[in-house]
């Protein structure tokens, strides 16, 4: 009986370590660089009228018309994106601040605040979240992308 409770005890405590440090472990699985592999945005998600729109693994620079935008998030919380298109030339960056809750890495920029899920994948990245893809004034679309860590 002491052995059962001393083995659920260090479940518990191995729980409750694990929980309070992975705030800690998705800011280092965060930091540095990334680029895009894929993406699916499902447009008015969840409404009898929703589309997707699709870019498969390999058809990002055919689909999009750029280079798999690089994304680097710093210590100091704060990340840019660049876009550049096919020639090399930088077309745009976008910037802001990040942060990591629970399991979600929150993005702001132009004071716009979006929650993506995170979920590692050995070396790649899953973020999932709502935005406004298709500019309708309403964060309805729901954005899932793949990102491969540099």
């Amino acid at each position: 009986m002491k052995l059962t409770k001393l083995l659920l005890f260090g479940f518990a405590l191995c729980a409750i370590s694990s929980c309070s440090n992975s705030n800690t472990d998705i800011n280092e699985l965060i930091l540095g660089e990334w680029y895009n592999e894929s993406m699916i945005v499902t447009i008015d998600h969840g409404k009898p009228e929703e589309s997707a729109f699709k870019v498969p693994i390999g058809s990002w620079e055919e689909i999009l018309g750029i280079k798999p935008i690089l994304t680097t998030y710093t210590e100091d919380g704060n990340y840019t994106s660049v876009y550049t298109d096919l020639s090399g030339e930088v077309s745009m960056e976008t910037s802001g601040t990040w942060e990591v809750k629970g399991d979600s890495l929150y993005l702001t920029e132009n004071d716009i605040t979006t929650a993506y899920k995170f979920v590692w994948m050995d070396g790649k990245g899953e973020f999932t979240g709502f935005l406004d893809w298709d500019s309708d004034g309403l964060p309805d679309d729901l954005y899932s992308g793949i990102q491969i860590k540099k």
